[in-house]
């Protein structure tokens, strides 16, 4: 429900308009006080004729958001006239998800476990893989083995990543499902991330964007230490060894788009990689090569991702939409189209009605913080377009 609009589908019939402007008078002058479509609709503005800093508007909105709980309505506010300190407040009543059915997360989370272990197999038996990590032989351990290092590898990214949005929820007293694992093509790990179902709002702006970025930059962490771990297990190549690896395996050794954030670990590893030559990259690093791309893709500020509630989280529902669109179109025109469909097939390129109170603004440190985020989201961007010419 977007809360910009009018709800019609459902009325109160209490509480009555006695009891809230009672908690309201406590703090606003209260300008006009209407009934729509069933919705107790107040106008106030401070009682001193001002605007308080953040922290008090943020605090007051709280308390009558507790004062209101019991009453079993939520307070929607949104600006009437910013520079006069004047708000509409909309009691819309409390939406009580109704019970999820958690075999459908356990079925996907199967799935895509499936589907990971699948990609983590055809990585560990690959004859280029086996050539150059096993030159004396291997067992089927050695390929049970590589497979298992890449699910656990890539599936505690995925997890930690959805951890990050459900721990967060739990903090703020949001309800939210378990999370939804999403199974990819094998070729290119075996899965698309995963989601949580958001079955309550969020309190404020700053509750959205806190929940928007703890799942990306709590999944990025486990990321940077699994491609860590990826590099040290990856092992150099020589020109010879390119040119030999080509004869006897044509067609299957090719090399691997990557993002920035590859291409920097590359220079730390320069002293490893001889000249002339490359690194073959361990299965593990590939896992952190697909974390990265989900946190690319989870990270873009565009409708309901994670990188889009952040965005919503600082500016309004129109400015939010329009550089969703722009970011959308500017990445055709550089050539990430296949990035900028897979975003369009995963915001369904809306909007996003934004939390209950839209009015207090977030804090410095949090603008930093999605300053940061948007940093991730370029190291991490895989160039897409060049992924389907390896298969």
């Amino acid at each position: 429900m977007s809360f910009d609009e009018d709800p019609t589908s459902t009325v109160i019939s209490y509480p009555t308009f006695a009891e809230l402007n009672e908690i309201l008078s406590q703090k606003f002058v209260i300008k006009m006080s209407v009934l729509e479509h069933g919705m107790p609709t107040f106008v106030i503005q401070w009682a001193d004729g001002f605007v308080p800093p953040n922290e008090e508007q943020d605090a007051t909105f709280k308390e009558i958001s507790k004062l209101t709980k019991s009453l079993k309505v939520w307070p929607v506010v949104r600006w009437r006239n910013e520079q006069e300190g004047e708000y509409i407040i909309r009691f819309v009543p409390e939406q009580k998800a109704g019970k999820g059915n958690n075999r459908i997360n356990y079925v996907l989370f199967i799935v895509t476990l499936s589907t990971i272990a699948i990609g983590g197999f055809l990585q560990a038996t690959s004859p280029v893989f086996l050539s150059l990590f096993y030159p004396a032989g291997y067992s089927i351990w050695d390929i049970a083995f590589t497979t298992l290092i890449f699910m656990a590898a890539l599936m505690g990214i995925i997890f930690t990543h959805e951890m990050g949005h459900y721990t967060t929820a739990q903090r703020l007293g949001i309800e939210s499902s378990l999370p939804y694992f999403i199974p990819g093509l094998p070729q290119i790990g075996g899965t698309f991330g995963a989601f949580i179902s958001q079955k309550s709002p969020t309190e404020n702006r700053s509750d959205l964007l806190d929940l928007g970025l703890a799942g990306p930059l709590a999944g990025f962490a486990v990321t940077l230490v699994v491609l860590i771990v990826g590099f040290f297990m990856s092992i150099p190549v020589t020109a010879e060894q390119l040119v030999a690896i080509d004869q006897a395996f044509p067609n299957q050794s090719g090399s691997l788009p990557v993002p920035f954030l590859f291409i920097l670990m590359e220079y730390l590893f320069t002293d490893f990689i001889p000249a002339g030559g490359t690194i073959y990259l361990h299965p593990v690093a590939f896992a952190a090569w697909v974390g990265m791309l989900v946190t690319a893709l989870n990270l873009f500020p565009v409708s309901q991702l994670d990188g889009g509630h952040a965005l919503r989280a600082l500016i309004d529902s129109t400015w939010h939409k329009r550089i969703g669109w722009a970011a959308i179109i500017a990445m055709v025109l550089i050539g990430y189209i296949t990035m900028a469909i897979l975003i369009l097939l995963m915001s369904g390129g809306g909007g996003h009605p934004g939390p209950l109170n839209d009015t207090v603004k977030v804090t410095r440190g949090r603008v930093v913080l999605f300053a940061v985020s948007m940093v991730i989201l370029v190291i991490c961007i895989p160039p897409l377009g060049q992924i389907f010419s390896l298969f």
